[in-house]
């Protein structure tokens, strides 16, 4: 819309010059016993950035990601990892089942070879 409208330009640098001015002349100044809390508990004296070691906080170091893997809960984890073993089991099973088809089909077979010979035997002798 700038390079339509050039004059929107100036109402811009208009209205950022308004919000700098307001920001600066009538700033909202934090009470003075805000700034002494502030340095108790960073004592930048003595180095430490935290005010008393036997304090209740907790931190946690954060590394910073280099993109060659992804982090995911634990409970995605032990699922993922459930779900691969319950996949080969049933491929096992599957692969065993249809093996065991495949013989009593061929038994099957077999019977009825040997029921039809015995049939055509029978009728020669006849």
């Amino acid at each position: 819309m700038r390079r339509l409208y050039p004059e929107l330009d100036t109402e811009v640098e208009f209205v950022e010059r308004r919000l700098e001015r307001a920001a600066f002349d009538e700033p909202a100044m934090p009470p003075a016993e805000v700034r002494d809390r502030v340095l108790q508990k960073v004592r930048w004296e003595s180095g430490s950035a935290y005010a008393d070691p036997s304090s209740n906080y907790t931190f946690i170091n954060i590394q910073p990601k280099d993109g060659n893997h992804i982090t995911v809960h634990r409970w995605w984890k032990i699922f993922f990892i459930i779900f691969f073993i319950m996949s080969k089991v049933f491929l096992f099973l599957a692969i065993f089942y249809y093996l065991k088809y495949r013989m009593s089909q061929e038994q099957h077979g077999d019977n009825l070879r040997h029921q039809i010979r015995q049939e055509q035997t029978q009728n020669v002798i006849v």
